[in-house]
This record gives structure tokens, C-alpha cells and sequence, in this order.
């Protein structure tokens, strides 16, 4: 045994490892990873639609903790689909790592949060943060559609002039505020006044007020 144990630490270390060719991708540009729910039907069975506000809130959840963990910049959650802007990409922009490790973690916490197994599958969107507002009005566009048509069985732009859509078919858009706040110096004692930053999540009809740049003015 011993014999086989060393002919095992002989081998080369680098025969294996250099096969490893998509670790060497990387990205060192603005962008977007989507993440999308796998076979999240089950959900529709238990709450209704991956609409649900229980399960919305749990994806939002999540996306916030992600964009807290990895200093991204902003994320627009709908229906089963999570996407996450980053100006500077986590992981030295290692498209592997990310791709595996943004799923692994919403995966993790909204299984967590909804008490149920749940895994996402993961994409990256190369991107200008210029078009990020166009990017979210192109998602939210898809989502709305869908949800209107399976309300209907009828074409998209048909079947948004027959319903109202709740606040949970736009989709939640995710943002960084800033904001004020007192402190005191622990150098020095004194009170001063500092800036920070939260997330600020904006849903229903406010979310188009957001985009209303991509559009113009409508009228």
C-alpha cells in the first residue's frame, strides 16, 4: 500500500490542472449576471405563481444579501429571475467563478427563506452601465408580457389593455440610496455628519417611473 501511495504523490500536479481552459476567462467590464429559476413550476403548485408575494420577497431577499456580500451595484428581480449589475466584477472577473458561485449563493438563501430546495441556473450579459435602465425595461417588458398573456390566452399589448397589474408583475428593482446620517469621530469626539449608502427596493407602478428616461416622455 505504501508503494501505491507514493506512486499517487508522484504524479503530475499540473497534467490535470492545466486542462482547467474556461478558469482562464475573464471579464474586466460592466456587467450582468441572470440568474434564472430551474423548473420552478413546483412553486405555481404551492403558492399560486412564482408571482406570490412570499416567493417574490424571498428572491428579493436573497438578491439583496448578494448584492451586500459582493458590492454589486443594483438588481432587478421578476417572476423567477434575478439580475444583478456589476460594475466591477467580483472574482478578478473569473467568469467560472462567478457563474457558479452567484447561483450557488441566491440558491442557498432563498431555499433558506422559503423553506423549500431550489436551485438557478447563471448567465453573464455584457453590458454599459448607460444601458443598464434599457437592459431592466427589456427584462421587465418580457416578464410583463408573460404575465399578462397567461392571464388571457391573449397577445401581449392585447392583453394589457384588459387587466390591471399588481405591483408583484413589474418586478422589484433594487437600487443603492444614499443617504445622512450623524456619527461621532472616534478620533476627535466630535459629531459629524456622514454619507451612506442602502438598498432601496422599488416595485409596482413607481418602478416605471424609474425607467422613464429609457422611454422619454411619453405624454
Amino acid at each position: 500500500m505504501r508503494e501505491i501511495l507514493n506512486a499517487i504523490m508522484n504524479l503530475s500536479y499540473e497534467e490535470f490542472k492545466d486542462r482547467e481552459e474556461f478558469s482562464l476567462l475573464r471579464v474586466d467590464r460592466e456587467i450582468v449576471v441572470r440568474m434564472d429559476g430551474v423548473k420552478f413550476g413546483r412553486f405555481t403548485k404551492e403558492f399560486g405563481s412564482v408571482r406570490d408575494p412570499t416567493v417574490h420577497n424571498a428572491l428579493v431577499s436573497s438578491t439583496k444579501a448578494l448584492i451586500q456580500t459582493y458590492s454589486c451595484d443594483e438588481a432587478y428581480v421578476s417572476s423567477d429571475e434575478i439580475n444583478v449589475f456589476c460594475k466591477r466584477p467580483p472574482f478578478a472577473g473569473r467568469i467560472e467563478k462567478i457563474d457558479s458561485v452567484f447561483p450557488s449563493f441566491v440558491s442557498a438563501n432563498f431555499s433558506l427563506e422559503i423553506g423549500k430546495a431550489a436551485w438557478f441556473d447563471s448567465r453573464i450579459v455584457l453590458i454599459r452601465e448607460t444601458e443598464w435602465p434599457k437592459y431592466v425595461a427589456w427584462r421587465l417588458k418580457v416578464t410583463l408580457c408573460n404575465y399578462a398573456s397567461k392571464l388571457t390566452n391573449l397577445p401581449c399589448h392585447e392583453a394589457l389593455t384588459t387587466i390591471e397589474p399588481d405591483e408583484y408583475a413589474f418586478g422589484t428593482l433594487i437600487k443603492r440610496e444614499k443617504y445622512l446620517k450623524r456619527a461621532v469621530n472616534p478620533l476627535t469626539g466630535e459629531v459629524v455628519t456622514v454619507e451612506r449608502r442602502k438598498l432601496k427596493a422599488i416595485t409596482g407602478w413607481a418602478l416605471l417611473g424609474e425607467l422613464k428616461n429609457v422611454v422619454g416622455n411619453p405624454g
